[in-house]
C-alpha cells in the first residue's frame, strides 16, 4: 500500500508540473490553458512517455504504464482523484451562474439557448448514427449529441472582454444563452444515464412510454432538487456561517457538493449533476464570492488533474486511423455549424440582424470542459453491445471527441474575434437599458486608484457586501449582498459600476465616505511628509554598517551614465541632464515619460538630503528596469531642501512600475554610502566614471 500512494504522490507531482508548463506555453499561444493541460496528459500519458520504462524498480513499465484488463488506461485512483476535480469544477460553474442576467436576457437568451442545443444534439446524433450504422437512441450517439451541446463560455467571454463587447446586446445574449446550453446539457446528460442504466444496450427497438418514464424521473428530480436547493439556499448559508471563518464554512459547503454529487450518482445520475445543481443553489447568496475565492486553492489543485488525466485517457494510436481522423473533423465541421444555424436563427427574430445573429452564433461554438468531462463519463460507463459490456464511449469515440473540441475551442476566438471587428451594430433596433446606472469616477493616477480600490472594498465590506473578480483575471468585480448585486469595471485608472437605479445612491455614499476618508489621511500625512522630518544625519549614519548592496552597482550605474561635470545651474535641469545621459544611450524606452514622473515626484517632496547629496528617483514605465546616473556639480545647484546649501552629487534612480526589483532599498544603500564623508570627497575627487563606480564597488563589498 505503501508503495502504491508513493507512486500516486509521484504521479500527481509530475502532473501538476506539466498542466502548469503546457498551460503557460498554451497562454503564450493564446489559446485556452485548458487546452496545453489535455495536450499535457497526452504527452506524458500511458500511450507516449506514460508508458516508457525507465529502469527503476516500480517504474518498468513507465510512470503512468497503462492498466491492462481495466475500463480505463489510468490507475483507479488517479481517475478518482480527477473526479473530484470534476465535481469541483462544476460546483464552481454553478457557482458563477449570474441568475439575474440570464432572468434579465431570459426570452432572448432561452431561445439562442434551445436553438443551440437542439440543432447541436441532433447533429451529433444524427452522425453517430451514419457512423456506427445504428439507431437514434444507441446510448453512444446520445453521448455524441450531448458532447455536442456543451459551449465553453469562458473562452468566448475573454473575447468579448477584449473586443469591449461584453455588455453588448450580442455579448449579454451569448452569456445568457450559455447559462441555458448548461442547464440543457445537464438535463440532458441525466436522462440519458438514465436511460442507459435502466436499457444499457444499443439502438433496436424503443419503449417511448418507459424512456419518457426514465425522461420523466431524471428531469423531476433535477428539477427537483434544484427547486429545493434555491428555496432553502439562504438557510444553508446560514447554517454555513455557524462554522467560522469563511475558509471553513467553504470547505463545508464543498462538502455539501460532494454529498450531493454522491446521492445524484446513487440515484442514477452523473455526480457532476449534482455538484451544478449545488452550486446554483448557492450562487444567489452572500456567501458565494466567499466560497470561490475560498476553494480558487483546491480548485487550482485539482482542476488541472483532472484536464491531464482527460488527456491521459486519449489512445493516440486511434489517430492512426484514417476513421478517427475523418469522422473527427466531420463532427468538428458539423459542431461549429449547428451553432452557428441553431444560435443565429432564433437570434435573428430578436431584434439582431444578419451580423448580430452571426456574432451570437459563433460566440456559442467553442467546446471545453464540459464535454471534456461528458466525454470522460461515456468513458467509464458501460453498455451492453453484441452481449458484452463495453465503455459507450471507447478509445476511437473519444478521439474523435478530443478533435472536435480542440478545432471548436481553437477555431473560435478568432473567429469570434474577426466577426467583432467589423464596427457595425449588431441590432436592427437600438435597445437602450433603462434598469441599468452606470457611475464612473475617473481618479488621477494609479496609485490613487489603489489607494481608492482598497478603502471602497474595506467600505463596502464593512455594509455587509462581498465582492469577487470575475473570471479569476480580475478587471471585473461582482458585488453581493444578499439579493442586491452590482458590478465594478476597472480599466486604466476608471472605475465604472454597473447596477440598477435603487443601488446607486448607496455606491454614491459609500464612495463619497472612501473619498473622504482617503482626504483625511492625506491631511494626517501633510506634516509627516515635510522634508525636515525625514533628514539624514550623518553622524549616525557614519556609525551605521551599510548592508550589502540590494543589487550589483555596476549593473545598475553603467559607465555611460555617469557625467563628471553637470552644466545645469538648478535642481531640475541637473535632473533633466542626467535622464538626458541616460537616453542619450537607449537605455530608457521613453525619455519623456521618466522626466514626467521624476519631477511629478519631485513635486510631492524633495529628494535632497544634507551634505549636498540629492537622490532623485521614481518608479516609471519609460525604464526598462533598474537604472540610475551620478552627476557631480562641480559648481553646485540650490537644493530644494536648504536654499542656502548647494548639492555637488546627484544620484538618479529609475525603475519599471511593475519591476519586482529592490528600487527602494537600492536608492537606501546609496543614501548609506554618501552618508560617508570619505566616499563624497573620493567622489567629487574622481576624475575619471570607473573611479566613481570602484568607489560605490567597495563601499557595496564592505
Amino acid at each position: 500500500m505503501a508503495a502504491q500512494i508513493a507512486v500516486l504522490a509521484l504521479q500527481i507531482g509530475v502532473i501538476l508540473f506539466a498542466a502548469r508548463i503546457f498551460g503557460k506555453i498554451a497562454n503564450k499561444l493564446r489559446i485556452p490553458a485548458v487546452l496545453g493541460e489535455l495536450v499535457a496528459g497526452i504527452v506524458i500519458g500511458p500511450y507516449v512517455l506514460g508508458g516508457i520504462g525507465i529502469g527503476i524498480h516500480g517504474f518498468e513499465n513507465g510512470l503512468f504504464p497503462i492498466m491492462e484488463g481495466a475500463s480505463i488506461s489510468v490507475s483507479l485512483p488517479l481517475y478518482a482523484i480527477a473526479t473530484i476535480g470534476s465535481i469541483i469544477l462544476l460546483f464552481m460553474s454553478g457557482l458563477e451562474t449570474d441568475l439575474n442576467q440570464f432572468f434579465r436576457y431570459s426570452i432572448a437568451g432561452t431561445l439562442v439557448g434551445f436553438g443551440g442545443a437542439i440543432v447541436s444534439f441532433l447533429f451529433g446524433d444524427w452522425l453517430g448514427m451514419w457512423m456506427l450504422k445504428t439507431g437514434f437512441m444507441d446510448p453512444r450517439c446520445l453521448f455524441l449529441g450531448i458532447l455536442c451541446t456543451a459551449t465553453s463560455v469562458g473562452i468566448t467571454a475573454r473575447i468579448l472582454s477584449e473586443k469591449k463587447s461584453i455588455d453588448s446586446p450580442e455579448g449579454t445574449t451569448i452569456l445568457a444563452a450559455a447559462v441555458i446550453d448548461d442547464v440543457l446539457g445537464i438535463i440532458a446528460l441525466a436522462i440519458v444515464m438514465g436511460i442507459v442504466g435502466v436499457s444499457g444496450s444499443q439502438g433496436g427497438s424503443v419503449d417511448w412510454g418507459k424512456i419518457g418514464i426514465i425522461a420523466l424521473k431524471s428531469f423531476g428530480i433535477w428539477l427537483g432538487i434544484t427547486a429545493v436547493g434555491l428555496a432553502l439556499a439562504h438557510r444553508i448559508a446560514q447554517v454555513l456561517k455557524w462554522f467560522p471563518p469563511s475558509k471553513t464554512f467553504s470547505i463545508l459547503a464543498f462538502g455539501l457538493a460532494l454529498i450531493v454529487a454522491g446521492l445524484f450518482e446513487q440515484a442514477g445520475l452523473a455526480m457532476i449533476v449534482g455538484a451544478y445543481v449545488m452550486g446554483l443553489s448557492l450562487s444567489k447568496t452572500d456567501i458565494a464570492f466567499s466560497i470561490e475565492r475560498n476553494l480558487t486553492g483546491i480548485y487550482n489543485f485539482l482542476v488541472p488533474i483532472f484536464f491531464v488525466v482527460m488527456g491521459m485517457l486519449v489512445d493516440v494510436r486511434v489517430f492512426q486511423e484514417p476513421t478517427v481522423l475523418k469522422f473527427g473533423l466531420i463532427y468538428a465541421i458539423l459542431a461549429i455549424i449547428a451553432k452557428i444555424i441553431g444560435c443565429a436563427f432564433p437570434a435573428f427574430f430578436m431584434n439582431f440582424n444578419f451580423l448580430g445573429s452571426v456574432r451570437i452564433g459563433m460566440g456559442m461554438i467553442p467546446r471545453g470542459e464540459v464535454a471534456l468531462i461528458i466525454a470522460g463519463i461515456g468513458s467509464t460507463t458501460m453498455m451492453t453491445l453484441n452481449g458484452q459490456e463495453v465503455p459507450i464511449i471507447n478509445a476511437q469515440l473519444f478521439g474523435i471527441a478530443i478533435i472536435m473540441t480542440l478545432i471548436t475551442t481553437i477555431a473560435a476566438p478568432p473567429l469570434l474575434s474577426m466577426i467583432l471587428s467589423i464596427k457595425k451594430k449588431g441590432v436592427r433596433k437600438e435597445v437602450i437599458d433603462t434598469k441599468s446606472v452606470h457611475i464612473v469616477y475617473d481618479l488621477p493616477s494609479e496609485i490613487i486608484k489603489d489607494l481608492v480600490r482598497e478603502t471602497m472594498l474595506e467600505n463596502f465590506s464593512q455594509e455587509g457586501f462581498r465582492h469577487e473578480p470575475l473570471g479569476r483575471e480580475g478587471g471585473v468585480s461582482r458585488f453581493r449582498k444578499d439579493a442586491t448585486t452590482f458590478s465594478l469595471t476597472v480599466e486604466n485608472n476608471r472605475f465604472d459600476f454597473e447596477s440598477s437605479a435603487k443601488e446607486a445612491m448607496m455606491i454614491r455614499a459609500v464612495m463619497y465616505e472612501t473619498f473622504v476618508e482617503i482626504r483625511r489621511i492625506t491631511s494626517d500625512l501633510k506634516e509627516f511628509t515635510l522634508p525636515e522630518q525625514h533628514e539624514f544625519s550623518m553622524e549616525e549614519s557614519e556609525q551605521e554598517k551599510i548592508g550589502k548592496a540590494p543589487a550589483k552597482v555596476n549593473r545598475v550605474i553603467p559607465e555611460n551614465g555617469i557625467i563628471l561635470d553637470l552644466q545645469s545651474e538648478n535642481h531640475k535641469d541637473a535632473i533633466l541632464e542626467l535622464i538626458a545621459k541616460l537616453g542619450e544611450n537607449n537605455a530608457l524606452k521613453d525619455i519623456e515619460l521618466c522626466k514626467e514622473d521624476v519631477l511629478k515626484r519631485e513635486s510631492i517632496v524633495s529628494t535632497c538630503v544634507p551634505g549636498g547629496i540629492a537622490l532623485p528617483h521614481a518608479k516609471t514605465e519609460g525604464a526598462e528596469k533598474l537604472i540610475a546616473a551620478v552627476g557631480i556639480s562641480r559648481k553646485g545647484c540650490a537644493s530644494t531642501l536648504k536654499p542656502d546649501e548647494k548639492v555637488h552629487i546627484y544620484v538618479l534612480s529609475l525603475c519599471p512600475k511593475t519591476s519586482a526589483q529592490p528600487y527602494l532599498q537600492f536608492v537606501a544603500h546609496v543614501a548609506k554610502i554618501l552618508a560617508r564623508k570619505e566616499n563624497v570627497e573620493a567622489i567629487m575627487n574622481a576624475e575619471t566614471p570607473e573611479q566613481i563606480r570602484e568607489i560605490f564597488r567597495e563601499s557595496s563589498a564592505k
